[in-house]
């Protein structure tokens, strides 16, 4: 039979940021190996050593900022639906052009900077075998 542990709700809270913590530390313990395997790949086959390490650093990092990026995407879209709201309100037109203004800017900020992770994406998924 197991044995029954209380937890007040900041010790469980604890419990879990903790957990959390490892699995981010234990995500990465490997890249500086596989990065520099792939950089030894790249001189076995004429190409060089910091080429194919730097291109397969890039690849987990493209990886990691599009894994933080995930709730960004949710804002966006909400953004958005703010926009559309704002649109339809009664409020003053200058009122309204500034905060119309201000939303646009974040959703094209945003969607730069997206379309920017995946041209990096593209170039960093190439074929390294």
């Amino acid at each position: 039979m197991s044995k029954v542990i209380r937890l007040t709700e900041t010790e469980l809270n604890n419990l879990v940021k903790r957990v959390i913590q490892e699995q981010e530390m234990e995500e990465g313990i490997f890249d500086p190996l596989v990065n520099a395997a792939q950089g030894l790949k790249g001189v076995w086959r004429g190409y060089g050593y910091d080429y194919f390490k730097y291109l397969s650093s890039l690849r987990q990092l493209t990886r990691k900022l599009k894994k933080l990026d995930a709730p960004n995407v949710k804002i966006m879209d909400q953004l958005r639906d703010l926009k559309n709201k704002v649109q339809s309100s009664k409020m003053p037109p200058d009122r309204k052009q500034n905060l119309l203004t201000s939303i646009d800017g974040a959703i094209n900020h945003f969607t730069a900077y997206a379309n920017l992770i995946n041209t990096i994406e593209q170039l960093a998924t190439q074929r390294l075998d």
